[in-house]
């Protein structure tokens, strides 16, 4: 026993590797564990599945021409490049990633993380260039039995819901009449430059305009930017029917949601609470009103941001299953594994400390020294 000693190289290279061990054994045994709001999450998940699935098959059904070079997963929710009504260029890459319906389990934890509860009046403001995002986002709030205010625009940036023929507007008007979906848009506007289809041509803007009535929404035709986003404000605190606003998002990057490109940098990806208007660089769009309102924003533009917080992958194939992934389960330490391998190598380790100390008390530690 005289012999062991912290200061005995031996004895710290049983320490150390006992430490290593430990190290090894509490990694090695983690548990998985739900995250947090788990059955909600699944629900929401697999309505969007559902919803992405009943699109899917209308389309096959009805002989519509599906490019599976570019979609691979054949979801039949990537549109082709161009259109009449494309609005601008957008990423293949980040729109083949958001028909995962697992998009909806992110929406919902913003949506818990802002305080959304049952009746609560959200205010919703999306474009054609998300259809299967803009489905997951409806789900999560469906799921929570929320109450969405949804106005949108018929355009689309490239790779989005670029048919003519079958907008977004159809999409989530048949998803509503299918039940799928309980609630519908309420008002729609073409879209792209200035809310009114600046850019676009005169079929384009006409197709639009078509879309609009063929689903019955009430028409947002102002004049100019300024005119459609105070028709947005009407229209949202009118189907609000006297409850406050509870939460806004924002999906895409809508000029009448944003205001602008700039606006749309300034937020953050994600929930945004307490907005200050001086971080707004312009003060327009439908976000300035309701950071005016004290309305939390969740901003859904930027989605590699919340791909990589939310360890969501990029372009999946297959489409990963409903329920798999890091906003379902989190691996956590066995407590007591843990407590187990602490204690045996802080005793040891207290033990051999007590042992010096002793030694050296009683005088039993003996230092050679040379006689000169």
């Amino acid at each position: 026993m005289n012999r062991i000693s912290i200061r005995s190289t031996h004895i710290l290279s049983i320490l150390g590797t006992l430490a290593i061990a430990c190290l090894l054994i509490v990694e090695n045994t983690k548990v998985e564990s739900r995250q947090d709001w788990y059955s909600d999450k699944l629900e929401a998940s697999r309505l969007s599945s559902a919803a992405h699935g009943y699109i899917k098959d209308l389309r096959f059904k009805n002989g519509i021409f599906i490019d599976n070079i570019n979609d691979p997963n054949e979801t039949g929710l990537i549109g082709q490049e161009f259109s009449p009504i494309s609005s601008g260029r957008g990423s293949l890459s980040i729109k083949s990633s958001t028909v995962n319906p697992n998009f909806a389990a992110l929406v919902l934890e913003l949506l818990k993380d802002a305080g959304v509860e049952k009746g609560d009046n959200v205010a919703i403001c999306m474009t054609g260039s998300f259809p299967a995002l803009n489905m997951s986002t409806i789900a999560a709030l469906q799921t929570l039995e929320a109450n969405p205010i949804v106005i949108s625009s018929v355009t689309s940036s490239t790779w989005g819901a670029t048919d003519p023929d079958f907008t977004w507007l159809d999409m989530h008007n048949m998803l509503h009449s299918k039940g799928v979906f309980k609630h519908k848009a309420v008002a729609a506007s073409i879209g792209g430059n200035q809310d009114i289809g600046r850019a676009l041509s005169a079929e384009g803007r006409e197709l639009a305009l078509q879309a609009i009535d063929r689903n019955g929404l009430i028409p947002i035709v102002g004049a100019n930017l300024e005119e459609n986003v105070a028709r947005r404000m009407e229209i949202f605190q009118s189907h609000a029917l006297s409850k406050p606003i509870k939460l806004y998002i924002n999906v895409g990057g809508g000029v009448a949601s944003l205001g602008s490109k700039r606006n749309g940098f300034a937020l953050k990806a994600g929930l945004n609470e307490d907005v200050l208007l001086a971080s707004l660089p312009d003060k327009k769009g439908v976000v300035f009103q309701m950071a005016q309102m004290k309305v939390p924003i969740i901003h859904l533009l930027h989605l590699n941001v919340l791909m990589n917080k939310f360890n969501i992958p990029y372009e999946p194939m297959p489409i990963p299953k409903v329920g798999t992934g890091d906003l379902y389960h989190t691996l956590k330490y066995d407590l007591v594994i843990t407590g187990i391998c602490l204690v045996v190598l802080t005793s040891l380790i207290g033990g051999i400390v007590y042992q010096d100390k002793k030694r050296n008390e009683l005088g039993s530690e003996i230092i050679q020294t040379k006689r000169k």
